[in-house]
């Protein structure tokens, strides 16, 4: 526990918010492996990374620069659990959540 951190989220959400938002975290990370790895046998995928620790734009960065031909991609969209939008804007954006490189822990697999 950081307080100085708690007091700028408090200010922004309520502890049943963050319940709320946790137990969301908990589900994604329960199901995120499953759903990827029906689409990499779906789709024949051959490579993948787990987005952890360099968010969603560190790992794609890697990925794209370690292949043989161009790769190309775009995110329509970025999902974000809720109410994690202001409470990364409390504490001064230093997650960098809206710019993709955001740290999870299981972040799911960009395939």
């Amino acid at each position: 526990d950081i307080p100085e951190r708690w007091e700028k989220i408090s200010k922004v959400t309520t502890v049943e918010e963050v319940k709320t938002a946790y137990r969301a975290a908990e589900l994604s990370m329960a199901r995120l492996n499953l759903t990827g790895a029906k689409m990499m046998h779906k789709y024949g995928a051959t490579s993948c990374t787990d987005v952890t620790g360099f968010g969603i734009l560190g790992h794609a960065v890697n990925l794209a620069q370690n292949q043989k031909e161009k790769v190309k991609f775009e995110l329509h969209t970025l999902p974000i659990i809720k109410d994690l939008v202001k409470i990364s804007r409390a504490v001064g954006n230093m997650f960098q959540l809206l710019q993709g490189y955001s740290a999870e822990t299981s972040g799911g697999l960009l395939l």
